[in-house]
């Protein structure tokens, strides 16, 4: 059976496309890294800025692994477990990031139905609330989910009050826990005026005596006699708020006094911290650096605060306290492997907050429930892991002429306390020309760190004809700053600035708006290297090297702000952050460019059409996905005569994909064909439109295949504009199949597409 369905893709394929054989990569984890005199254990993980952090068993092997959701482009991330007790020993296994839904603003996982299995709580797709996933993984399907509740819905006014979205902002975390101590998950969160808790009773086990059901009342509007003061993070203790009662359940509410006002931003966690039953509160703020914790002196039905800790968990046991700028927010998971839960901080403001030292982990010495927090380390994972703090910008170029290509990544910056530290950060490659390593030599490579320069973007090649490799650097304002490599021949790069603010042949700053992100490539294969540059807009920049090509300082002619006329852009943003590789394939020149969104696309038709509209192949290039604002670059590196990929991403971080051979692709242009369809949005989430491209009324047919070549869909279209229902698919690749019978020959033309689809 297995060997039929291979045929069918194959002739899928072969019957319906013309074929063009495109370089192929797998994400490959094998090459070592070198940090601080040690190897690292996840070098190619990818980053990590501000997460939120939970346990899960991944693979269903019994063990707890990790699920960390960054904020940084909604980028989930999964840490297998290896079982090594009382150590943090996890691998990374992106594999599994495929299985969740596609999830946005934040993401907590808990088992609300009691079967062991973490399901999943995240913001709303729809806004104001939260949704919930069940985990329906068994060993036979692996890991899965299904959606449960579009925002979750809570009776404000108890008995017989309406039900209303129980209200969660996008940037609050609430805490999922069971306060009451029945066996359900309860909810507690700032109202939307934000001075008081409101806690939202799970009445699963008082309807139906199991715990599977998610019914939510409010059962406090004031919990535990406290509110947070309107323009600070301090609280009031034994406030008598409005709503207050003495029990766990509120009497009957006339009308629901949710007010219009937005929370500014506030994270929870429930926990019990002194084994009396009853959880305590922490909290962290959108404004302030440090955690609050309110001591829990009431019981499971009547909670009543009777005690504040603003440096904690200094106060529990001796440690230093949480100092995280900005809005740190706590989880509570057993990362060491060692039976009890230990806490994790993490900030959940991004792009104005630590984002290098951004996973402070304190070991529990503890237990679950009277535990003992100590400070081991502020970079937990992230000590593991290639990581740059925000935004990566790779690329390859053997600076000391080993014949090793070694490997340099800019960054947005790290975050400090005077601003961002803009870098270039020098990896030498330690290995052999068939086994590369690399060590990481300095953060701040030639010291550009001391220039000012924002976003470093570095380009590497040889743009004065001396035979060795000069260096371009894009700058975050969308200058270019030039660098000329004054070292004898076959010695080590020495690079001198010889021209900020580089110039075009006309004497004037060469300037693409923001976001440089320049490649030194011969594009038009006159033997003298160009420059090609991307930028915040979405479009690419294209210059010719016009000089003599021996001149200490090239002389370049702007040809194009828009070459290829292609723009990376989402539908609606105006932002796309280009980032070109230019690269030869089989003598033919390709495209393969970064974008916000995070996924590569590829295009060809560029020899003989440097003026001209260049051809995408692909929007979603191998289903590569690592986060958002993505930057390819590749090289062959381990010799073995096919090109290899690295992609940064705006984590930090960086991804290695292995060249290990050509396969066939889909290519659906077709000159003797007059007309053409569109798929979109791609990938696609609730739904997948088609839009014929032709002149003339025709009716076509759409098939949809999964990647084993089971057909999953089919219809007829009658009008040029198509809308499919997906919320029913799988995740995963599609290939979307239309075929039109012309009327005046009666020719059978079929057209195919690669889709994803991404809940």
């Amino acid at each position: 059976m297995k060997l039929i369905k291979a045929l069918f893709i194959l002739a899928l394929f072969l019957a319906f496309n013309s074929l063009v054989a495109q370089p192929y990569f797998q994400w490959f984890d094998s090459i070592q890294v070198r940090i601080s005199g040690n190897y690292v254990a996840n070098p190619w993980a990818g980053g990590l800025n501000f997460v939120q952090v939970s346990e899960i068993d991944l693979d269903l092997d019994g063990k707890k692994d990790l699920f960390v959701f960054d904020r940084t482009g909604n980028k989930i991330r999964t840490f297998i477990n290896k079982g090594t007790a009382n150590t943090i020993d996890y691998r990374y296994d992106p594999s599994f990031e495929t299985r969740f839904p596609k999830l946005q603003e934040w993401a907590l996982l808990a088992d609300y139905n009691c079967d062991g299995k973490e399901d999943i709580y995240s913001y709303s797709t729809i806004g104001g609330g939260f949704d919930v996933y069940k985990n329906i993984s068994t060993v036979a399907t692996g890991l899965q989910f299904q959606k449960v509740v579009t925002q979750q819905k809570s009776k404000y006014n108890p008995p017989s009050g309406s039900l209303i979205n129980l209200y969660i902002s996008s940037v609050d975390l609430p805490a999922i826990s069971d306060i009451d101590n029945d066996g359900d998950l309860d909810v507690v969160t700032f109202a939307i005026t934000g001075s008081y808790m409101e806690y939202h009773k799970n009445m699963s086990k008082e309807l139906y005596g199991t715990c599977d059901s998610l019914i939510f009342q409010m059962a406090n509007r004031c919990w535990g006699y406290a509110s947070e003061h309107p323009l600070s993070n301090d609280y009031t203790l034994h406030d008598t708020c409005f709503g207050n009662v003495s029990g766990a359940e509120l009497p009957a509410i006339i009308e629901d006094n949710r007010s219009l006002e937005r929370h500014a931003g506030s994270c929870q966690l429930c926990i019990d911290l002194d084994n009396d039953g009853d959880k305590e509160f922490i909290a962290g703020d959108v404004s302030f650096a440090n955690l609050t914790m309110l001591t829990n002196g009431g019981t499971p039905t009547n909670s009543n605060f009777v005690a504040k800790d603003t440096v904690f968990p200094m106060n529990n046991s001796s440690t230093i306290p949480v100092d995280l700028t900005l809005f740190p927010c706590a989880y509570y998971a057993d990362v060491n492997y060692d039976g009890v839960k230990d806490l994790i901080v993490s900030p959940n403001a991004p792009n104005a907050s630590e984002n290098f030292n951004s996973v402070v982990y304190y070991k529990n010495n503890g237990t679950n429930t009277f535990p003992i927090f100590q400070y081991q380390q502020s970079n937990l994972l992230q000590d593991q892991m290639i990581d740059l703090g925000e935004g990566a910008y790779p690329t390859f170029f053997d600076y000391d002429n080993d014949g090793l290509k070694d490997m340099f990544i800019g960054n947005y910056g790290y975050y400090g306390s005077s601003g961002f530290q803009y870098r270039l950060a020098q990896f030498k490659n330690i290995g052999t020309p068939t086994q590369p390593k690399f060590d990481l030599i300095t953060r701040d490579y030639a010291g550009l760190g001391s220039l000012g320069i924002s976003n470093i973007t570095a380009a590497f090649g040889d743009l004065d004809g001396d035979t060795d490799a000069d260096m371009i650097i894009g700058a975050g304002d969308g200058k270019l700053h030039y660098f000329r490599n004054i070292a004898p021949i076959g010695g080590t790069a020495n690079f001198v600035l010889a021209q900020a603010n580089f110039k075009n042949s006309n004497n004037r700053i060469i300037d693409i708006g923001d976001a440089a992100a320049p490649q030194i490539v011969d594009v038009d294969n006159d033997g003298k290297n160009d420059i090609v540059i991307g930028c915040r807009n979405g479009k690419l920049a294209y210059f010719n090297h016009i000089g003599s090509g021996t001149a200490p300082i090239p002389v370049m002619d702007s040809v194009s702000y828009f070459w290829g006329q292609l723009k990376v852009n989402m539908p609606g943003y105006f932002t796309g952050y280009s980032f070109p590789f230019v690269f030869k394939d089989a003598g033919q020149t390709k495209l393969l460019c970064g974008a916000e969104s995070g996924y590569l696309r590829l295009y060809d038709h560029i020899d003989g059409n440097l003026t001209g509209p260049f051809t995408m192949l692909d929007s979603t290039y191998l289903g590569i996905w690592q986060g958002t604002r993505t930057a390819p670059f590749g090289a062959d590196i381990n010799n073995d005569g096919f090109l290899d990929l690295i992609v940064g991403n705006y984590q930090g971080g960086v991804s290695f994909y292995k060249g290990v051979s050509s396969i066939i692709t889909v290519h659906d242009i077709n000159s003797s064909y007059l007309w053409s369809f569109d798929a979109y949005p791609n990938p696609a989430n609730n739904s997948l439109n088609i839009r014929i491209n032709n002149i003339e009324k025709n009716i076509y047919t759409i098939e949809i295949y999964d990647i084993l070549g089971q057909l999953v869909f089919s219809d007829v279209i009658k009008e040029n504009n198509y809308s499919i229902n997906t919320e029913a698919f799988s995740q995963g690749v599609f290939v979307c199949k239309v075929t039109s019978k012309q009327n005046n020959t009666g020719t059978i033309q079929t057209l195919s597409k690669r889709i994803i689809v991404q809940h």
